[in-house]
């Protein structure tokens, strides 16, 4: 797990809440220093840059994703598995909904090859875990084997992405464990054969 500071660790969590209330134009070393308290120097102090500060958010959201995936017991039945997993995601955004601005925001990412590369990754090594989980239950018998899991993994992050963005845009006006309870229940019909 990242080590950082707890000066950094406010830095960085003041600015995920920046992105998600004034998108990534917001996010200013002036606007974070004005919103914890400190001079901009002081900033400069605990991150070289900006771009410093979002590799920063990247790392723990990073080792927050992977502690989602934990596999859990090998003798467990997979689409339960599966289940956790996206619930600890969901319990992770409705406990800080600005992540969701951070996790599903592509512009921020997009012009800057610095940052695209971990979050690359990040997504990458997401999906890698996911697939894992589904081969196994695929070998288990626990999910339907007429698809790659890598198709299926797809269809899982998609919808799961596009419930959790939908969330967002609409200023976290619906019950995101209900909506994702119904998902899962969708999911589950498609990925059992």
């Amino acid at each position: 797990m990242s080590e950082y500071t707890a000066r950094q660790n406010q830095i960085i969590q003041e600015s995920i809440q920046l992105i998600a209330q004034k998108g990534i134009q917001g996010l200013t070393i002036k606007n974070i220093s004005r919103a914890i308290g400190i001079s901009e120097p002081a900033i400069y102090r605990h991150f070289e840059n900006k771009n410093d500060i979002i590799l920063g958010i990247i790392s723990v959201l990073k080792d927050t994703t992977g502690e989602n995936f934990q596999s859990g017991s090998a003798d467990r039945n997979t689409i339960e598995l599966l289940k956790t997993m996206i619930h600890r995601h969901t319990e992770r955004f409705i406990a800080n909904p600005s992540l969701t601005a951070i996790v599903f925001a592509e512009e921020i990412f997009t012009n800057d090859s610095l940052l695209r590369e971990p979050i690359r990754n990040l997504m990458s090594m997401n999906q890698n875990k996911l697939i894992a989980v589904i081969e196994r239950g695929q070998s288990a018998g626990d999910i339907r084997t007429d698809l790659t899991a890598k198709q299926l993994s797809l269809v899982v992050i998609g919808s799961f992405r596009f419930l959790v963005s939908k969330w967002h845009l609409m200023d976290y006006n619906f019950d995101l464990k209900t909506e994702v309870d119904a998902l899962l229940a969708s999911l589950e019909k498609l990925l059992v054969e």
